[in-house]
């Protein structure tokens, strides 16, 4: 008898968690939220609302895209970091969020913890653009030219902390040649004194420059990347030219919320690695000059990791702190 009433508790138990794990709702059951924290626009918006329109229709429900711009993405990432861990909120996250605001703030509204990985979205290196009166073509020649004459060669940058800013900053520190920062409001306003020949140098993403490449207007020196751009192979790669160090990306991906349940970053992350291998979305990161690795959450961490190295020996001797 006690056996007995042992086994029909456990039966009873079984098919009451089996009833439970029914009533449960399945993710999603509801719209999500999409945050990106730039004016919309932009690269980063719209590869945002591509990948949110395929994986809405893979998951069943409307993913809806907020633009949140400020703050050098700090606002938006504030707002995710402070959102129910339910897979509902999600940020749109860029390499200033996790890899550079970090170092360059003392006081951050958010950690770094505060988030986990979902998924990579995007890479994209830098190219180092010359105006044609610059008389150097590759960067050796522009090296012996700084030396020849130091304090010669000035670059556009958007300010103090940018991505621009700070690769600038890596490559005094490979080459040992030092470039004269100028500081811009603006990539536009940066890119049209660059073909005025009112500065000289100034490291663009790709896909901006490729017009001014192909009519000759501006001259390419070398792409941050491991391998040639396919929008742009004729451009070299520092790497290939002696200077493997001097490799920089922007990445972009999801992140979540921490302690979003792993079941629901698992589905995401499945979401948006099919969606990156759509047609449409994989032919708009082409013409970007932009790669996709598919990457599992623990991998796009590792990445977030590695570049946040990258990052920490460029800024660490620069001594910046934004706040």
């Amino acid at each position: 008898m006690r056996l007995t009433s042992i086994l029909a508790g456990l039966a009873f138990a079984a098919a009451s968690a089996g009833a439970g794990a029914q009533d449960a709702p399945r993710y999603p059951s509801r719209p999500i939220r999409v945050v990106v924290p730039y004016a919309p626009g932009g690269f980063t918006d719209i590869v945002s609302r591509l990948v949110a329109q395929k994986i809405s229709t893979s998951l069943g429900q409307p993913v809806v895209v907020e633009n949140k711009a400020g703050a050098s993405t700090i606002l938006g990432a504030e707002t995710v970091a402070r959102s129910p861990a339910d897979g509902y909120t999600l940020l749109m996250a860029v390499t200033t969020t996790l890899s550079t605001n970090p170092l360059l703030f003392k006081k951050l509204p958010y950690k770094t913890t505060d988030f986990t990985p979902v998924a990579l979205t995007g890479l994209t290196p830098f190219v180092l653009m010359a105006h044609p009166s610059v008389m150097a073509k590759n960067v050796k020649d522009l090296v012996a030219l700084e030396k020849a004459r130091p304090g010669s060669l000035n670059v556009a940058t958007l300010g103090t902390g940018a991505s621009t800013h700070l690769v600038a900053a890596m490559f005094h520190s490979v080459t040992g040649a030092r470039l004269q920062d100028v500081p811009y409001k603006g990539a536009g306003p940066a890119l049209n004194d660059l073909l005025a020949g009112h500065v000289q140098l100034y490291f663009d993403a790709i896909s901006t420059s490729l017009p001014h490449i192909r009519s000759g207007q501006l001259k390419p020196i070398a792409l941050t990347a491991e391998q040639r751009s396919a929008v742009a192979p004729q451009v070299p790669t520092f790497a290939e030219l002696g200077y493997p160090e001097m490799v920089a990306y922007s990445w972009y991906g999801l992140l979540a919320p921490a302690g979003t349940p792993p079941a629901v970053v698992a589905t995401l992350n499945k979401a948006v690695n099919d969606a990156l291998q759509s047609p449409d979305v994989r032919a708009k990161l082409v013409s970007e000059g932009a790669t996709a690795p598919i990457v599992s959450p623990a991998q796009f961490g590792q990445l977030i990791e590695a570049h946040t190295k990258t990052w920490a020996k460029v800024i660490a001797p620069l001594n910046i702190q934004l706040d």
